[in-house]
């Protein structure tokens, strides 16, 4: 199964050498320059490994970062001159999946063009090996985190009045606890948390997460709580209380400053599930959004050249294209503690995005694009206006739905919003009972 920007094994099944070796033959057919990192895993370097064999077979030239963050080999890819990258990494999604990322030549996700070309080539019988002369070759880049480490504090000015807890979890070199180091935050780095759970999707308000870290902060004078995903580019907040901050108000909160430093009259990429509150937030402060296919914020698929200043979804995922071609939670990081040190505590800001009621829920099916194909045959019948070219969407005034397919599960997403709690309820369980007969567990 070959997902948008990221090779996987299929539904909960890992990602295994044998595939890896082909990844690697397939990446070296689109270019002779691959960049390589992992995350610190065992099974992630194990398939680091595989992968830059199968480059080395083609004639290809690797370069090892070690174990990095992915942005960190996106940067690579840049500073380099690379063809392509691959970071290898745990996936939230199932937690014990392993994935490869993919990036393009120009540090953004692998685009699809070229990924369509890596899917055949995987997909094939045969891969152009290279004679036994012309094996290529595997070179070390030990620096480079502190390159990107250089690379996201540069000119920047200090935040030294912010008080920060960092989530490392198993990295003993944490880049986002270096860059707010660097940047004058006092900084606790905070480890032995590998079995707290990390958000698999929406970052909910008051999300039951992160608990070590929320204890820390709560039991501290932090100002803010900060940890990653394995990947390290979507960020969990947590406010100066202990609580989870929802992922709909962090990007409306990024959203409205960075239009503001734009000065207004600019634009932010969300994706369809986004909450309807953003775009209040986003134009009472002069700008505007516009609304694209899930992963498809900058630097990735569809909205790779939408001119927006900012992008983001619910998941925790955040990106300005002016400074990365990809997602960087150490960026998102830098950019939540310049707003604290600016403004004021987090969960009044927070609290200033007056979030609208909001359901949403995962729905066991047997077969998604089945599934999803008898929903908007059934949601045309019903409702008025009915979107599917990035799932099911319908908009209904006071109520609006999303369903979309799991990429990596065999499960249906729904997300339900609503301008009062009623209206949002009856539209949840009038989709759940489209999506499932059988009772389910409801989030809000």
């Amino acid at each position: 199964m070959f997902a948008p920007s990221r090779i996987r094994g299929s539904y909960g099944t890992q990602v295994t050498a044998k595939l890896a070796l082909k990844a690697g033959r397939a990446l070296a057919g689109t270019g002779d320059e691959i960049v390589v990192g992992h995350d610190p895993s065992d099974s992630a370097r194990l398939l680091a490994d595989a992968v830059a064999t199968g480059v080395c077979e083609c004639g290809g030239t690797v370069h090892r970062l070690g174990p990095v963050a992915s942005p960190t080999v996106s940067h690579g890819v840049r500073r380099l001159g690379g063809d392509a990258g691959v970071a290898v990494t745990t996936v939230s999604d199932p937690a014990e999946d392993t994935g490869l990322k993919l990036f393009d030549d120009d540090g953004s996700r692998l685009s699809w063009e070229r990924q369509s070309r890596v899917v055949r080539r995987v997909n094939g019988s045969s891969a152009e090996v290279a004679p036994w002369d012309e094996i290529g070759e595997e070179r070390r880049w030990d620096d480079a985190a502190a390159h990107h480490l250089d690379h996201l504090c540069e000119g920047r000015t200090s935040v030294s009045d912010t008080r920060v807890v960092v989530d490392v979890g198993e990295r003993d070199d944490d880049i986002m606890a270096d860059a707010l180091d660097r940047l004058g935050c006092d900084v606790e780095r905070l480890d032995g948390t590998a079995d707290d759970s990390f958000p698999r999707r929406r970052v909910a308000s008051g999300d039951d997460a992160c608990g070590t870290l929320r204890r820390a902060v709560a039991a501290s004078d932090a100002d803010i709580g900060l940890a990653h995903d394995a990947d390290a580019d979507r960020l969990v907040a947590v406010d100066e209380t202990g609580e989870v901050v929802g992922g709909d108000a962090l990007l409306a909160l990024f959203a409205r400053e960075t239009v503001r430093d734009a000065d207004g009259d600019a634009r932010v990429a969300v994706p369809l599930e986004a909450s309807r509150r953003i775009g209040e937030v986003v134009s009472d402060a002069g700008g505007s959004i516009v609304r694209v296919e899930m992963d498809g914020i900058p630097g990735s698929g569809p909205a790779a050249d939408a001119d927006v200043v900012f992008g983001g979804e619910p998941s925790g995922v955040y990106q300005w294209p002016a400074e990365s071609p990809c997602p960087d939670a150490t960026l998102s990081a830098i950019r939540l503690a310049r707003l604290v040190d600016e403004g004021a505590a987090l969960s009044e800001q927070a609290g200033d995005v007056a979030a609208y009621p909001l359901f949403f829920d995962s729905f066991a099916v047997d077969n998604c694009a089945r599934e999803m194909t008898r929903l908007a045959t059934e949601c045309q019948a019903r409702f008025d206006d009915v979107r599917t070219d990035d799932g099911i969407f319908v908009d209904r005034g006071d109520a609006w739905f999303v369903v979309r397919a799991s990429r990596t599960e065999r499960v249906l997403r729904v997300t339900v919003e609503g301008t009062s709690r009623n209206s949002a309820k009856r539209l949840f369980d009038a989709v759940r009972e489209l999506v499932s007969d059988e009772k389910a567990t409801l989030t809000a």
